[in-house]
């Protein structure tokens, strides 16, 4: 379930830039930023609030892996060049590519909260430095680097924390990147996620005997798992492509080969549903030939293990069909298209997106390969129903914190078409949700007619043709 954040939109940083040049003998605070932040009642201010740059088409951009929205909300602000770059990082960060995405993040801190002409000069506090801190966080936990993820959190809370909590009505100041989680350990401690085994491609085979039953979240079967080693121990994963870290039960925790570092307040995935727990290192991981060390995994409560995109783009190229998983380097993609991976601020929410076209519009869905699509090939949820969709709702139970609730949906039936490949008629359920994120999701069908390439080096993602037709999924 996705928090309702607050957000510091793009006023506040342009009037940062404007603001007289700062001295750095001591960490002074932006009078605009006090200004803003005192608009925010204390609760709001413990919560935890958000600043992005650019409006709120902006922000749904990021959230939804969409660069053309990006470019688009970019465009609508025109004159305003802070605006731009961010809208540039934030493109990089839908496609996965953090490396260049914090390269401009590293440009923007020294710009704007570094004297070059001071030896060692404290950052003043301003909206653009903690926009900056905030985004680079996030990178740093979606790319599974922990150690720096874990320093910018600390930059966080000892460097903008204490200078805004003296400041009277601001004691309550915090936020919601820092709500995410915490470490237990020093950052330097944390030793490095590596891979290695991959330069040549290999393939293993996908099973389908074990259904997910997880208690009081979700219910699939007939959905793909690999076998993957765990410390040297046989496991099934299931490939879960509509979230960011992978998932491991709390049992497994007690391994020797286990290291709890911290914990994780909240971590979502593609069907918004929510997870929290111990975040730990697992001290290797086997896939077919490709060997993982220092894997970061959250123990939580979930029945089965599951592989997130933070494992899965360490692969290079992945190839996803019914029968099997392909990866490696030297894999040949020929993907033209840029890859769409939807994510929050934080990192705690990520996941693949692919363009559909349905009701002869064109638009980002999540895919999410432990769904099975069984009944209905896409489910949304939704805020609100207008009076004449109302007219034709239904209510159907389903299980929430220990107690059964009725939610109400209605159905679509209309043409699906993918990449210019024909599904035919398909229904689509819409729930009504005001708390979830607005979201589209379509589960394992995406492959009835087509193989996923997923090409984590380039950036780059495309769906071929294939024969699954005539090779029904194994049972």
């Amino acid at each position: 379930m996705f928090k309702k954040y607050r957000s510091l939109l793009y006023p506040l940083l342009l009037n940062s830039v404007l603001l007289p040049p700062l001295k750095a003998d001591k960490p002074l605070v932006s009078p605009k930023l006090v200004e803003i932040l005192k608009q925010y009642s204390p609760q709001d201010l413990r919560n935890g609030i958000e600043f992005r740059p650019g409006d709120e088409e902006m922000q749904r951009g990021v959230l939804e892996g969409d660069d053309l929205l990006i470019d688009k909300a970019a465009n609508a602000l025109k004159g305003n060049n802070l605006v731009s770059q961010y809208a540039e990082i934030d493109k990089f960060r839908v496609k996965g590519d953090y490396q260049n995405a914090n390269k401009l993040l590293d440009i923007c801190g020294k710009t704007f909260f570094q004297k070059p002409d001071d030896p060692d000069p404290l950052p003043p506090i301003s909206g653009i430095g903690i926009v900056c801190k905030q985004i680079l966080a996030g990178n740093y936990f979606l790319d599974g680097n922990l150690k720096d993820w874990g320093k910018s959190l600390d930059f966080i809370k000892n460097v903008y924390y204490p200078p805004i909590r003296k400041i009277s009505g601001l004691e309550q100041f915090s936020l919601s990147g820092t709500k995410m989680g915490s470490l237990s350990v020093l950052p330097d401690s944390i030793p490095s996620f590596i891979v290695t085994g991959i330069d040549h491609q290999q393939s293993i085979p996908l099973q389908y005997q074990i259904p997910i039953h997880e208690d009081h979240r979700r219910e699939s079967d007939q959905i793909p798992h690999v076998t993957v080693f765990l410390n040297g121990k046989e496991v099934p994963f299931f490939l879960e492509t509509g979230a960011a870290i992978g998932k491991l039960p709390k049992a497994l925790s007690h391994s020797p080969h286990v290291h709890i570092i911290g914990h994780l307040d909240r971590s979502t995935n593609a069907a918004s549903e929510f997870f929290s727990g111990d975040l730990g290192i697992v001290d290797e991981l086997k896939i077919g030939k490709a060997v993982l060390k220092n894997v970061p995994f959250l123990f939580t409560d979930v029945s089965q293990a599951y592989l997130g995109l933070m494992i899965l783009q360490k692969l290079g190229k992945v190839r996803i069909d019914k029968q099997q998983m392909t990866f490696g380097k030297d894999i040949n993609c020929n993907c033209q298209q840029d890859i769409h991976l939807g994510s929050a601020l934080g990192g705690d929410f990520q996941t693949l997106k692919y363009p559909i076209t349905w009701q002869g519009k064109t638009s980002l869905v999540a895919v999410d390969l432990t769904q099975n699509n069984s009944l209905f090939t896409l489910w949304t949820f939704k805020p609100d129903f207008t009076e004449e969709e109302q007219e034709t709702t239904f209510q159907f139970p389903t299980k929430e914190n220990h107690k059964t609730v009725l939610l109400q949906g209605r159905i679509v039936k209309s043409d699906l078409s993918i990449d210019g490949i024909n599904y035919g008629a398909r229904k689509e359920l819409i729930i009504k949700d005001t708390i979830r994120n607005p979201a589209t999701v379509m589960g394992l069908f995406i492959l009835n007619k087509v193989t996923l390439y997923l090409d984590f080096i380039n950036h780059k993602a495309c769906l071929m043709p294939n024969n699954s037709d005539a090779t029904p999924m194994p049972q």
